[in-house]
């Protein structure tokens, strides 16, 4: 039986194929090869662009993605985006096609979970082999897939383990495997993938997408202290030793090690730093106040990419932000007597983040990118005291309409535009949407940068009480339903804002322990219990104290 009307369809209609190719010839050939061997629905694209307007106006099976698209960005940043935008479904198929076997491009494309590979060049024989493995385990897949597309997970789940219990095919086993590691990572059952990832690397130490999807469940759940042995490990091979690098300096950022940080990030040459990456050593850079390195870099990365335009406006975007950054905050590091110089300092950032933001989205047609303009726009003219006219723009392009599908980042302008033009309501309505939308996030990069701003906001804007008290309130409810792992996201960040408040820190303990777990982001289970024991506590506190002790086998 089909889960739905939708389901059977998809298996008696020709299978919809999208090819991603800058290459003509190769398009037309990829083409003709398919055509030979069925009769598919097919589509041809010469980049990512035209890829993401044909999918807003119609649904495919599978992608055949060109890794290098020439002038454009590469196809992994292409598929990140489509995922970001909720174009890129989970029922989706994904197959990489490319002639570059360099550690760094194999790498970036694993990090997707691809169908299969091709690697140019390919004969009409390996691509019906693969096609024909990847449409027998689609079969068996879609009624999961599906359910993942609907964001029914409880049922993916359990049809996923039936199968795994049933399945004879061990290929077949392992592709399940990989998509139960996803599917709980979304479902952010962090440690049942650790189970997962460590038991597959038990049977064999050399599947990569093991490796990384346990590196991940380790820094989700924020055990970094083993997180870290795992990717010290990593940085030996070179297939994997830049991505271990940058996971490493997110460790490092996420302990507030920032001069680690940076040394870690420095083992990557700059022209390998991809543009998240990239953010990260900006934003290393930004805490250790090395401002002239950072902007360097953004400048040298849009040097190195005007030859790809869509990459080139994503640094563009970068540094216009960053100008906005430094604008922010030129008055507070100036001087008593150089309140001139820091205005003048001030407006020639702001002007220079004006033109960045002219010059990359000239021409544009995408909503979110329009968004990101807008509201950059909205909070220089604000940092400029033209506060009507910041108003009137932030005020015509709502966030709420389509927040699901708005970058956090963007959200966090529209905090600082409404707090500076005197609507703390609706700020603070807002940054509790950035809250949620952070605990979605499953990008470890974004999620740091975002929370380094969310702090910024709440030092500005003198928050961090009211938020502190708002995220314990908000980790209790999430624990009372049960859903632990945001739970503890909730309570460590009442801690680390008001860390002597012992309620927060009791509640973070008791989570950790109803949890079992010992270690969170470098917090220690026992010191933090050790800290709680020296403190005079209300007597129902105490018995919690002593019933966690027990559960914690602290002796």
């Amino acid at each position: 039986m089909f889960p739905n009307a939708n389901l059977q369809e998809q298996y008696v209609r020709p299978l919809r194929i999208a090819i991603v190719e800058d290459n003509a010839t190769a398009r037309t050939n990829l083409r003709s090869h398919l055509m030979a061997i069925d009769n598919y629905d097919i589509a041809s694209y010469s980049n990512g662009k035209e890829l993401r307007n044909g999918l807003r106006l119609n649904n495919v099976d599978l992608i055949l993605m060109d890794f290098h698209l020439g002038q454009s960005k590469n196809g992994v940043e292409w598929i990140q985006q489509l995922q970001e935008s909720k174009l890129f479904k989970a029922n989706m198929g994904l197959v990489f096609i490319t002639s570059d076997g360099m550690p760094q491009t194999i790498g970036q494309i694993l990090d997707l979970y691809p169908d299969f590979i091709l690697i140019k060049p390919y004969t009409i024989k390996s691509l019906r082999l693969n096609l024909s493995h990847y449409l027998r385990l689609r079969a068996e897949t879609m009624p999961v897939l599906d359910y993942m597309a609907q964001q029914n997970d409880d049922l993916a789940l359990s049809l996923i383990n039936k199968k795994i219990q049933t399945l004879t095919n061990k290929r077949f086993k392992n592709d399940f495997l990989k998509l139960k590691g996803r599917l709980l990572m979304r479902e952010k059952q962090y440690n049942e993938a650790v189970e997962l990832y460590s038991g597959i690397l038990k049977k064999s130490s050399n599947v990569l997408w093991a490796h990384w999807g346990l590196i991940k469940s380790e820094f989700f759940t924020g055990k970094w202290h083993h997180c870290q042995k795992l990717l010290n490990h990593l940085v030996s091979e070179s297939l994997t030793k830049d991505k271990a690098y940058e996971w490493l300096a997110s460790v490092a950022l996420g302990k507030e090690e920032y001069k680690e940080a940076e040394a870690l990030l420095s083992n990557i040459k700059d022209s390998e730093l991809s543009i998240q990456a990239t953010r990260l050593k900006v934003l290393c850079y930004k805490m250790l106040d090395k401002n002239d390195q950072a902007q360097s870099l953004l400048e040298k990365k849009i040097q190195s990419n005007l030859t790809v335009k869509d990459r080139m406006i994503d640094y563009a975007m970068e540094l216009a932000r960053f100008h906005i950054h430094l604008a922010e905050s030129a008055n507070e590091k100036a001087e008593p007597n150089d309140h001139g110089k820091a205005q003048a300092e001030k407006d020639a950032n702001l002007s220079a983040a004006r033109r960045l933001i002219g010059k990359a989205n000239r021409g544009s047609s995408d909503r979110q990118a329009e968004l990101q303009k807008n509201y950059m726009l909205a909070l220089a003219y604000m940092l400029e005291g033209n506060i009507e006219k910041a108003e009137k723009m932030i005020e015509q392009a709502s966030p709420f309409q389509t927040v699901s599908n708005i970058k956090t980042t963007t959200l966090l302008d529209a905090v600082k535009i409404w707090f500076g033009v005197g609507n703390s309501e609706k700020a603070t309505e807002i940054l509790m949407e950035c809250d949620d939308a952070l605990l979605s996030q499953d990008s470890h990069i974004e999620r740091l940068i975002c929370t380094e701003l969310v702090n910024d906001i709440e030092q500005d804007n003198d928050l961090q009480k009211e938020r502190a008290l708002q995220s314990n309130d908000r980790g209790t409810k999430l624990y009372i339903n049960k859903q632990y792992a945001d739970a503890l996201v909730c309570f460590h960040k009442a801690y680390k804002t008001l860390p002597g408040v012992p309620a927060f820190a009791l509640n973070l303990l008791q989570c950790m322990a109803d949890m079992q777990q010992f270690e969170y982001q470098g917090i220690e289970a026992e010191s933090l219990y050790k800290d709680l024991a020296t403190i005079s506590l209300s007597d129902k506190n105490e018995i919690r104290l002593a019933h966690i002790k027990v559960n914690l086998g602290i002796n």
